[in-house]
């Protein structure tokens, strides 16, 4: 064989050999998928209030009062790699914790809420319904910088109550109307100094944990010693902050403090009264009133007591005949058991169990 033609041979086989490794180079470039950005579809879902006399509520997940809720759904064929979610209270809160999403897959649907651990010191300072700003950043791979959306809710005052979450349509049912009231449980304060000193009075010689009759007479005491500080029924106020009903709700040392308050007022008040001297107390609502109930230690038997009947003089001017001149306590209880069964019989209650609500997160600020 001539070295041209061995040359040439050479050549070909080359020429051969590297065509087979390019066509399968292409071919392998070929089946790879083409990446593109992930498209996604972010909204942004808050409260628009939030009642900061329960403002611990807002910062549990096991309790399901979240504040805003994202969210997020891939409507794009890319996947989002590393989706990253942070949500801050401007002036109440730092950005909370960042939840990360490694992936979200075209088509499906995350949904991220937010828990802020308020200020405490900042919440108790406000008295009235104040704006702020809601901000929720995100990003993920790909985004040159993070994204922000920003939605104003409003902080109620402390003493601010709403009485439902739910829209009117939703509405069906007297439990609908108070579906917050395990909430209510935040105003009763058995710790706060003025409730604890007139505490020690209604206690003093009874053993009220362990003794049916004694918890039985500190109840009875507990109305006496109020209508000896003077303390005054002063009708509901009409107050409407939203579309829901809304009330001012005193705590009890501020009941005892301005010696006057409404039928929910003064029910809070006994009962933390009588959680300070170690009786398991309860708040009935029934419609247009509110009465205090207690447990009994031994029997658990519950009593309850009309405690706006402390007022004599609105009961003998509102409800001539209804008592004997003096009002007694004996008298107010047998009128709230009637109050309560009629309720009963009509399917409108609601017995607030305040040392279960305090369990499941539902604490004084004070």
């Amino acid at each position: 064989m001539s070295k041209g033609l061995k040359v040439f041979l050479s050549l070909a086989a080359a020429a051969l050999l590297l065509g087979s490794v390019f066509g399968l180079v292409v071919t392998v470039g070929a089946e790879k998928p083409s990446q593109g950005e992930p498209r996604l579809e972010i909204k942004l879902h808050t409260r628009e209030e939030i009642m900061t006399c329960a403002y611990k509520v807002y910062g549990d997940d096991q309790q399901g009062m979240w504040v805003a809720k994202t969210i997020i759904r891939n409507v794009g064929d890319v996947p989002a790699r590393d989706f990253r979610i942070a949500y801050k209270i401007e002036g109440y809160t730092d950005w909370t914790s960042t939840e990360v999403y490694p992936l979200i897959l075209p088509g499906q649907t995350v949904r991220d809420y937010c828990w802020p651990n308020l200020d405490d010191a900042k919440v108790k300072e406000i008295s009235t319904k104040t704006p702020v700003e809601l901000k929720m950043r995100y990003e993920h791979d790909g985004l040159d910088s993070p994204v922000e959306d920003t939605e104003k809710i409003y902080l109620l005052g402390k003493n601010d109550f709403t009485f439902t979450s739910l829209e009117e349509d939703d509405i069906f049912t007297f439990s609908d109307a108070f579906d917050n009231y395990p909430l209510l449980a935040a105003f009763v304060t058995p710790n706060e100094e003025t409730v604890k000193s007139m505490a020690n009075q209604i206690s003093g010689g009874l053993e009220t944990v362990i003794s049916d009759q004694d918890a039985y007479t500190a109840f009875l005491r507990s109305f006496d010693i109020l209508r000896q500080y003077g303390v005054r029924y002063i009708m509901e106020p009409s107050g409407f902050w939203t579309e829901n009903q809304a009330q001012y709700v005193q705590y009890p040392h501020e009941t005892i403090l301005r010696a006057s308050g409404t039928c929910l007022d003064l029910a809070i008040c006994m009962a933390a009264l009588m959680e300070a001297v170690g009786i398991r107390s309860y708040v009935a609502l029934i419609p247009g009133h509110a009465i205090p109930v207690i447990q009994l230690p031994q029997s658990g038997e519950l009593y309850a007591i009309e405690s706006t009947f402390i007022d004599r003089d609105y009961v003998l001017s509102h409800y001539p005949g209804e008592t004997s001149p003096e009002v007694t306590a004996l008298e107010c209880m047998d009128i709230a058991a009637r109050q309560i069964k009629a309720a009963m019989e009509e399917g409108s209650y609601i017995l607030i169990d305040i040392e279960k609500s305090w369990e499941q997160g539902v604490m004084p600020i004070w």
